[in-house]
């Protein structure tokens, strides 16, 4: 697909302050300003990331009287109830908030529901868990925000109630002990775009905070510095944005992850084939630990997830984390069947080319699935699409956006045709009766083509800088590598080299990979393209090409050596 390439505009004079005073290159200089790095300030403490940076947790509303009621039920050894989500982001949370209070001696359980049977967050089954096992408090954690009627059942059951959650709120507040959300309409919290294992670990950092001034013995030996490997895995699998505290989290949550101690993810890292004494990346938990977390929540039970995670037997841990890896490699193929099916379904359809909304559905295909399908289909034709899984005579969905359209308030106009629906603008969950689907997609697609116009269905890269290959090498590396950790909000740096000669033949590898050579004045790079033989299939010896890509490091047999990967290119010039 063609791609929009948009070049940032350069920042001279601030550039050139910011390279001199803190001993960088005016090309670093220029990607953090890119970034809105653009003060001396935010410079300083982009590139200075320190734990005592993170916020007081008590800014965060409704956080005393949580911490007070948690504080109580640890003095009395009332029993906790951990109610979390079925993602990354939720069973995280869960077995974070879970440990430290086991920690302490608490009697605590935790409770996630099955995604397919209960849906998200509070329902009666959580509910009735906490009564047979006797709860005195429930705490939810990435979940509860919209939950009033459920607290208000699980308060009538004499069983207090602490909403912890990142979602947007409801116009009515839950009638909880405490409500602790950075995204509540009066909220201040000076960060609002915490994942919900930071908000609970906003909340675990205000419990050791008042425990210590209080001389809390239970306390004593916790290090919260231990769990942000928790709170890392955590916050990248929910792809927040990383920056401000998220930053912090993520930078030092790496450190952790590299060294970890917890025999559950030392095991997830096996099963992912990471080796030990790997520096762990971003990249090692969005391609290779995340999906294999989240396939629990999306086939079976995800508080399988929360087992590994807080394993304390190396024999349990390996149990688990065979169980999970079964149940991943179960995931990959109906995802790839349900995808198939799904391309299928548009590259036939006449109407798909035409429509700026792509709406499949189908009976048979597994309901956990479809949103890892609506995310790939709308890279794949980058157009919103809404998958369905029809059962019953009931389609449940899962829809993925575009940067210029709102989903979520594109599903507002057309909520006639809707049982459900929930989410944000990029990404939302919906159900509906099956013979009402023609007719959504009709609306729907009435409503994207007044939103969205052909440059919006056109993919953008943003080039950061120019960069010829005699000024790749070791250090523009390091100095990219302090801007790390990379991912949403900061992005590998990417860079556009014009004019490039391909040296010798492209070599296709795997199943849609291509590697080849490129040479400017004497200077030589290895670019590999992955995902990219058809769309590079005309590129033979002697082409001279403009390309965008990243910096690569690899450590192929043992050697270190830096790769351009490609983003994309164009042929400037055939060979003769």
């Amino acid at each position: 697909m063609k791609k929009r390439w948009i070049m940032f505009p350069e920042h001279g004079e601030l550039r050139d302050e910011i390279s001199v005073r803190f001993e960088i290159s005016r090309m670093t200089a220029q990607v953090l300003l890119n970034r809105g790095v653009d003060t001396i300030e935010k410079v300083e403490k982009f590139l200075n990331v320190s734990l005592n940076d993170l916020h007081d947790p008590f800014l965060l509303g409704g956080m005393h009287k949580a911490v007070d009621r948690i504080l109580d039920a640890v003095s009395k050894r009332e029993t906790v109830i951990v109610h979390g989500d079925y993602d990354v982001d939720g069973i995280t949370s869960t077995a974070l908030i879970s440990t430290i209070l086991k920690m302490t001696g608490t009697p605590v359980y935790y409770y996630i529901p099955n995604r397919a049977i209960e849906g998200y967050g509070l329902g009666e089954e959580g509910i009735s868990f906490a009564e047979r096992n006797g709860a005195k408090l429930l705490i939810t954690v990435d979940c509860g925000i919209n939950s009033v009627s459920e607290v208000t059942e699980l308060n009538k059951r004499n069983i207090d109630v602490i909403v912890t959650d990142h979602h947007i709120a409801g116009p009515v507040l839950p009638p909880a002990v405490a409500v602790v959300n950075p995204n509540l309409p009066d909220s201040t919290y000076p960060f609002k775009q915490l994942a919900g294992v930071g908000v609970s670990f906003k909340l675990v950092h205000g419990i050791l905070k008042k425990a210590r001034e209080r001389k809390m013995s239970a306390f004593n030996k916790i290090d919260l510095r231990e769990q942000l490997d928790l709170v890392a895995l955590g916050t990248i699998s929910d792809m927040m944005p990383l920056i401000d505290e998220n930053r912090i989290f993520v930078k030092y949550g790496l450190k952790q992850l590299t060294k970890t101690q917890k025999i559950g993810l030392q095991q997830l890292k096996k099963s992912a084939f990471i080796p030990d004494g790997t520096v762990m990346e971003t990249t090692h938990i969005s391609f290779l630990m995340a999906p294999r977390l989240n396939s629990i929540g999306r086939l079976r039970e995800a508080d399988l997830g929360v087992d590994l995670l807080t394993a304390q037997d190396a024999e349990e841990a390996e149990k688990y984390a065979s169980v999970i890896e079964d149940n991943n490699r179960d995931r990959q193929r109906l995802e790839e069947e349900v995808f198939s099916d799904a391309k299928k379904i548009i590259d036939s359809g006449l109407e798909f080319k035409n429509n700026h909304v792509l709406v499949v559905a189908k009976e048979g295909w597994a309901v956990g699935i479809v949103s890892i399908v609506a995310s790939r289909l709308t890279r794949e034709y980058h157009k919103p699409a809404i998958v369905f899984s029809i059962e019953d005579g009931i389609g449940r969905g899962s829809a993925r956006s575009i940067k210029n359209f709102d989903m979520l308030g594109a599903l507002h106009k057309c909520k006639d045709f809707l049982q459900e629906f929930g989410g944000h603008s990029l990404a939302a969950g919906l159900s509906i009766h099956a013979k009402n689907i023609d007719v959504f997609t009709k609306k729907i697609n009435e409503v994207a083509g007044k939103e969205l116009t052909s440059d919006d269905l056109v993919p953008e890269i943003y080039i950061d800088s120019k960069l010829r290959l005699i000024d790749i090498g070791d250090e523009l590396i390091k100095e990219t590598e302090r801007l790390a950790p990379f991912g949403e909000k900061n992005r590998r740096p990417v860079f556009l080299s014009e004019g490039v000669s391909v040296q010798g033949f492209p070599r296709c590898f795997g199943r849609n990979h291509i590697k080849f050579v490129v040479e400017e004045k004497g200077f030589i790079q290895e670019v590999i393209a992955f995902n990219m033989q058809e769309c590079m299939k005309d590129l033979t010896k002697g082409d001279k090409v403009d390309i965008v890509y990243s910096l690569n490091k690899t450590h192929y047999t043992g050697i270190r050596t830096i790769q351009l990967q490609l983003l994309d290119a164009q042929i400037s010039q055939k060979a003769d």
